[in-house]
């Protein structure tokens, strides 16, 4: 009982599950991570910044295109605002189309922080809605 307390109370690290598409079946695939439990940048964004980075597994897809970073990530209450840099625009043969890659971001976020109800994602500063709509 000690030891397990003892490691708990070392744990700099916290375990999440991120989602994503698979080349090989349509089935969304999972991966877990282990990011650290007081980020500088905050939990929420740590998070978002690691699901921008991609897949581990060379099988998945990409949530956006290669080189689309968080340019703001900011929690509301029980909403977060999260905006995305242009390149999300321009998907690529690695990545999902822009309103499934939303779907799968806004479902990652909100599986991994129980308090978060909703995710309102911009991209180039405009809400996606917006953004997806002209194209």
């Amino acid at each position: 009982m000690v030891s397990a307390v003892h490691f708990s109370l070392k744990q700099k690290t916290e375990r999440h599950v991120l989602y994503f598409a698979s080349y090989d079946t349509p089935k969304i695939c999972t991966e877990v991570r282990h990011l650290p439990l007081h980020p500088v940048q905050g939990r929420e964004a740590a998070f978002v910044d690691e699901l921008l980075l991609g897949p581990m597994t060379n099988r998945y897809k990409r949530l956006f295109a290669h080189g689309t970073r968080a340019e703001f990530c900011f929690r509301e209450g029980h909403t977060l605002h999260v905006g995305l840099s242009e390149e999300a625009l321009y998907p690529d043969a690695e990545a999902y189309d822009i309103r499934k890659g939303v779907e799968l971001l806004r479902a990652n976020i909100v599986r991994n922080f129980t308090k978060i109800n909703s995710v309102e994602v911009y991209i180039a500063g405009k809400s996606v809605w917006e953004t997806t709509e002209r194209s």
